[in-house]
């Protein structure tokens, strides 16, 4: 029995250290990401900005046109 659990703390100490070694860093996809969320969401901000100015335009160009 004492033998068995020996076996089994080895084991189990070398399959922890061998599932650490298999981490991955992922800080670099994750920093990647956010940048890209960025992105996206300054480019979203700009489009609608964009469609309010143009409609305002219109808006103003047919009262003008209406008078």
């Amino acid at each position: 029995m004492k033998n068995l659990k020996s076996k089994l703390a080895t084991g189990l100490a070398i399959a922890g250290a061998s599932a650490s070694s298999f981490a991955v860093d992922h800080s670099v996809a994750i920093g990647t990401a956010g940048t890209d969320g960025t992105t996206n969401t300054t480019a979203a901000v700009v489009v609608v900005l964009g469609i309010a100015a143009v409609v305002t335009g219109v808006g103003i160009v047919l009262k003008l046109l209406s008078r």
